[in-house]
């Protein structure tokens, strides 16, 4: 089985306990007499294909490391929007479509793996994601008559406003541009926004802090 290191603890002496997001989802075994011979299985966010045994807490028996992400750890930009991507595939649902957000969270690793503009990639996955959870806001359309002519968006209704539903709002509609161009962008080839990253970002958590189930951790701007 194919997965990426989310996280490990340790379990027992010299062991831990490693978790696997996989394309079924958090997957959790032993890693036993942890030494430098399963530094790349035990390591976060090493992509790593494995075997393991059978059982409640399987422990695994050998491992290929298929790539490391270890240069994350080199610029403190990136290391600081790994904690709320990571903290998001942690709270996803058993039931998940997870052989499609497996691939979209490798995709998405190596978009910043490549970028100069980490919260630009944090801003996508957090956008893209809202579907996952069933929160994603309406953005085609008006949320109260359909009306095409968006002029306000709102974060408690989840969405967009038209004209006759709503007064002009130029910084909502900011907002609600910059959403639309993160959540509809392809391969993570971002337009132009009308809001800098920090605004776009504090928005997004605005959204979340509404409307999610859970808290996003911190990240460093």
């Amino acid at each position: 089985m194919e997965g990426i290191v989310i996280k490990s603890i340790d379990y027992k002496e010299k062991s831990k306990l490693v978790y696997l997001y996989t394309p079924l989802g958090i997957r959790s075994v032993k890693a036993l007499d942890v030494s430098k011979s399963k530094l790349g299985f035990i390591t976060t966010l090493n992509q790593v294909e494995f075997e393991a045994t059978t059982g409640k807490l399987s422990t695994v028996t050998e491992y290929t490391l298929l790539k490391s992400f270890y240069s994350f750890y080199q610029n403190l930009d990136k290391v600081g929007v790994l904690s709320p991507i990571l903290d998001v595939i942690l709270h996803l649902e058993e039931d998940a479509n997870h052989t499609r957000i497996y691939p979209f969270f490798l995709r998405t690793l190596e978009a910043l793996e490549q970028t100069n503009s980490p919260y630009s990639i944090l801003s996508i996955f957090l956008i893209k994601m809202l579907s996952v959870f069933g929160i994603k806001p309406e953005l085609k359309k008006c949320i109260h008559c359909s009306n095409t002519r968006i002029v306000n968006f709102s974060f408690k209704e989840g969405g967009a406003l038209c004209a006759n539903c709503s007064a002009v709002n130029e910084k909502n509609y900011a907002i609600y541009k910059a959403f639309y161009e993160l959540y509809y962008t392809q391969d993570f080839n971002i337009g132009v926004l009308p809001l800098s990253s920090k605004e776009v970002v504090e928005a997004i958590y605005s959204y979340y802090s509404i409307h999610a189930h859970f808290k996003l951790k911190g990240y460093k701007l």
